[in-house]
């Protein structure tokens, strides 16, 4: 396969067989040497090491935008989640715009062009935003350019989402479609809204955490409270634990990406209208509130630090306040 030349000393990445190869040069005292390594599962690998072992001799040079991600990125990844790290790729992946173009030669208008694109999100948007913030200090500082256009970026107003709880009636659509199916996203979904679990944490608790017939489970996430926290399981609801995290976390093997898709399509599936997966933790709350249950027990179960962060989580209709208000004699 012909070899993929970076340019000015960023190094040469080509196809080995089944794995990816990386080479670089380098110049001391008027002699020239290389350096390689072999068996980087993807091209993004082999880059990446190139990024740590090149040797910018060329202080005129100036790389482009996904060059400086290749860098920037190969020095923070170790440091954050992998969770972190895909959505941060997923920036890269929306940059093509600007992905070649030299990082100095980016301005505001660069950089809100890309931003504004996207969903309207202002935590996607966000993200785009620290992400090319990021990525200009480290170019700042590496001599490639000498202005943070990124922080100057503006951002959509923060709305806080309408959150809508399942009803009872599409609860039941979604147990009838694991019944019929035993969908892995039906099941999780019936998990988190049946425990109160967040997606965080449904995707990382580790099988030895998870004690079925003692009817708990550890590893919550958040708050100390959260993260110390039992996780309850009702009896209706160990069995389907037992089959999608025992003796393995299924759910874990998902990105969490793949998560949202298999889950929107299993909503469409099961005939419910679509709800975000946090969502589910929201119809936990709703649904104790509904049966009356006292709310210091309702925020112990959903690990609140306090009710009032509960009565966010807490959907009541019109109509059902006002049969609650009939009853006053």
């Amino acid at each position: 396969m012909k070899k993929k030349v970076r340019g000015n000393g960023q190094g040469t990445v080509y196809k080995d067989g089944k794995y990816w190869r990386a080479q670089v040069t380098h110049y001391e005292y008027g002699e020239r040497s290389t350096k390689s390594k072999s068996g980087f599962p993807s091209k993004t690998d082999a880059l990446r090491w190139c990024a740590l072992n090149a040797d910018f001799a060329d202080v005129a040079y100036c790389p482009s935008f996904e060059r400086v991600f290749v860098e920037w990125s190969a020095a923070h990844y170790p440091t954050i989640s992998a969770k972190k790290q895909e959505q941060y790729d997923r920036v890269l992946d929306r940059s093509s715009k600007i992905a070649k173009r030299k990082f100095n030669e980016l301005t505001v208008r660069h950089f809100q062009s890309v931003i504004n694109e996207q969903y309207n999100s202002f935590s996607v948007r966000k993200i785009f935003k620290n992400v090319y913030n990021m990525m200009s200090v480290y170019a700042i500082r590496n001599g490639w350019a000498t202005v943070n256009y990124a922080e100057l970026v503006e951002l959509p107003p923060q709305e806080k989402p309408q959150k809508r709880p399942f009803t009872a009636d599409e609860v039941k659509k979604v147990c009838a479609f694991y019944e019929k199916t035993h969908n892995m996203y039906a099941a999780a979904c019936l998990i988190m809204i049946y425990t109160g679990m967040r997606w965080g944490e449904i995707s990382t608790i580790r099988p030895e955490n998870i004690h079925v017939d003692d009817g708990y489970l550890l590893g919550g996430i958040k708050t100390e409270l959260g993260k110390t926290g039992e996780i309850l399981l009702i009896e209706k609801i160990r069995p389907i634990v037992k089959e999608i995290m025992l003796p393995v976390n299924r759910v874990a093997k998902v990105t969490s990406e793949g998560f949202r898709k298999g889950y929107n399509a299993m909503q469409e599936a099961a005939g419910v209208e679509r709800h975000t997966v946090h969502e589910c933790r929201h119809t936990t709350a709703t649904m104790l509130a509904l049966e009356g249950v006292q709310p210091a027990i309702i925020s112990e179960i959903m690990r609140h630090t306090s009710y009032t962060q509960t009565m966010e989580y807490t959907h009541v209709s019109r109509d059902v306040k006002l049969a609650e208000l009939s009853k006053i004699v």
